[in-house]
């Protein structure tokens, strides 16, 4: 009869207080497999992160130049309804007919110096298209400028051979403005016009290779 059924045990037990270089049990570790798995899972992740970076970006810019466009355009879309400045109003230049509706074209804004700065151009036609190219320039008009650079226009034509077709240097966009009469009243001419705008980017390109942005809107005569 066995009067010590844990006799083996002991022993083990005693070759382990001898020997205390021997773990008393195996310890686990991670094989080069599960090590090589996990760096490739965190790599894939890591990767899909870095390329958020580049696409917010993108979609920063497209914000930006989104932005840009509907603002340049419903300035160009004000211009044109104002009374003061597009029919002859007390903000107009006294010593010129500015009967007709009114675009800028130069970077100076005021219309006092419309005749001798050729700043506006009218609008008398029912049919009537124009290209305007817009650069970043620092504000010069009165009252004192305060050195912010802003969005101005600095050279139109009302071809697209000029400039528009192929773009030109300097130029931070384009807008293509055409005026159509919708129907005559008087079947003189007279009536509200339709007006399109068209905005695209960059200007130094040619247009096949430009963002577009179209805003439509109306003017009465």
């Amino acid at each position: 009869m066995n009067l010590f059924p844990h006799a083996k045990s002991a022993k083990n037990f005693s070759d382990q207080k001898n020997n205390p270089l021997r773990p008393l049990r195996e310890q686990s570790a991670f094989s080069l497999t599960e090590v090589v798995i996990a760096m490739g899972v965190a790599a894939v992740a890591f990767t899909s992160i870095i390329a958020l970076f580049p696409l917010g970006l993108n979609m920063s810019k497209e914000s930006y130049e989104e932005t840009q466009a509907a603002l340049l355009a419903r300035t160009i879309l004000a211009d044109l309804k104002d009374e003061q400045t597009g029919k002859g109003g007390e903000g107009a230049d006294a010593t010129v007919n500015t009967a007709g509706n009114m675009i800028q074209i130069r970077r100076k804004n005021s219309p006092l110096t419309f005749s001798s700065d050729n700043n506006y151009v009218i609008v008398t036609n029912d049919q009537y298209t124009i290209y305007i190219a817009y650069q970043q320039s620092p504000q010069d008009d009165t009252p004192t400028p305060q050195g912010e650079s802003v969005l101005r226009p600095f050279t139109s034509s009302t071809s697209s051979s000029a400039f528009y077709d192929k773009g030109i240097s300097e130029a931070r966009l384009i807008a293509k403005i055409q005026i159509q009469n919708c129907f005559s009243i008087t079947n003189t001419g007279d009536g509200p016009h339709r007006v399109d705008v068209t905005i695209e980017y960059p200007g130094t390109v040619p247009t096949e290779k430009r963002k577009q942005f179209v805003f439509t809107g109306a003017v009465g005569e």
